[in-house]
């Protein structure tokens, strides 16, 4: 008897030894599954600071496409009047990147502000002045003594004292009051003001406004500008893969804007609030295309020579090339990529 309860007792031991095996090696696998799972990188989030410009369309498609999101990039895009308050949330940490003209970009570096261009998104012939024919504008001259709006800093500000020079207007001969473009537009329309200097769609705005009423003078050979994309050079320098992710969805964008002009024009449109038909009027007056072109760095040597006559602190010229990051776009796609 006694044997025979020693032999139950070994039995029910070594059944527990094996259900505790058996439980052991299924946790173990268990865990292995887990570990073995691919898993999805979580996305990066950043901050896109955008302005309402035409010239904006390759971020406008990206961003509305969802052409980040497919290279792992969450971008919350915020929107701003003008490209050079966009600039002041770059700056501020506010954003991680920002696109504008290049004038503000050269204003900030010959200030002192480390940032980079990773890549222009479209070359244009934005700017312009508009006027009112009630107030005897009809020709450049007519400026004389007018009262006239700009934003400092800004492309169409460049194109102000460019006009002006042009056209033997001393600056003093004007009455030059600083506005943003939407108080443009509404001075413009209340008397306040005789005529602005900005760009579309802000030039769109104010036409708006009095209809047959306006008259327009453009760039012509005065200025050709290029829709800039930049960023601090720290946050670049600590994460270069963020900027091809971003060079990459550009190239998306740029691809889908040539493929469906229609679909790009709504959905410029639909951001800027501008009536797709007078887009499809502008819609010639810029190009949207991914390049870094060493004409972009003649450009901003003839604007930094203007910024540094308006910033007497500045005593030295910039290396206008040390402020250009080319690394993502050529690796992403070398054959847009001319700095020589």
């Amino acid at each position: 008897m006694k044997e025979s309860k020693q032999k139950a007792a070994k039995l029910v031991k070594t059944l527990k030894t094996a259900v505790l095996a058996v439980l052991l090696m299924a946790g173990i696998s268990a865990l292995g599954g887990l570990s073995c799972a691919p898993s999805r990188p979580a996305r990066q989030s950043i901050t896109y600071a955008m302005p309402i410009t035409l010239t904006a369309v390759i971020p406008y498609v990206a961003s509305e496409k969802g052409f980040w999101k497919e290279e792992g990039l969450d971008v919350k895009v915020q929107m701003f009047s003008a490209g050079r308050l966009a600039l002041d949330a770059l700056l501020s940490k506010n954003a991680e990147v920002m696109s504008v003209s290049e004038t503000p970009l050269v204003h900030a570096i010959v200030q002192g502000n480390k940032i980079f261009l990773v890549s222009t998104v479209a070359s244009h012939h934005e700017v312009k002045f508009l006027g009112r024919r009630d107030k005897h504008i009809a020709t450049p001259e007519d400026l004389r003594g007018k009262a006239i709006a700009t934003l400092p800093g800004t492309n169409s500000d460049y194109f102000m004292y460019e006009f002006l020079k042009k056209h033997g207007i001393p600056v003093n001969a004007v009455k030059i009051t600083n506005m943003s473009p939407p108080e443009m537009v509404t001075a413009f329309a209340n008397g306040a003001i005789d005529g602005y200097f900005a760009w579309e769609p802000h030039i769109y705005y104010g036409e708006q406004q009095l209809p047959g009423k306006t008259i327009v003078f453009g760039p012509g050979d005065l200025y050709h500008g290029w829709h800039s994309v930049a960023m601090n050079q720290d946050f670049v320098k600590a994460h270069p893969e963020v900027v091809q992710k971003l060079i990459r969805g550009f190239i998306k964008a740029e691809e889908y804007i040539h493929q469906n002009p229609e679909e790009a024009m709504t959905i410029v449109a639909k951001v800027t609030g501008v009536d797709k038909e007078a887009i499809r009027k502008l819609w010639p007056e810029m190009k949207p295309v991914l390049r870094l072109d060493k004409d972009l760095i003649d450009v901003m040597n003839q604007e930094g020579q203007w910024s540094l006559s308006l910033n007497p602190s500045a005593t030295t010229t910039p290396k206008w090339r040390d402020f250009i990051y080319s690394d993502a776009l050529d690796a992403v796609r070398p054959s847009s990529v001319n700095l020589n």
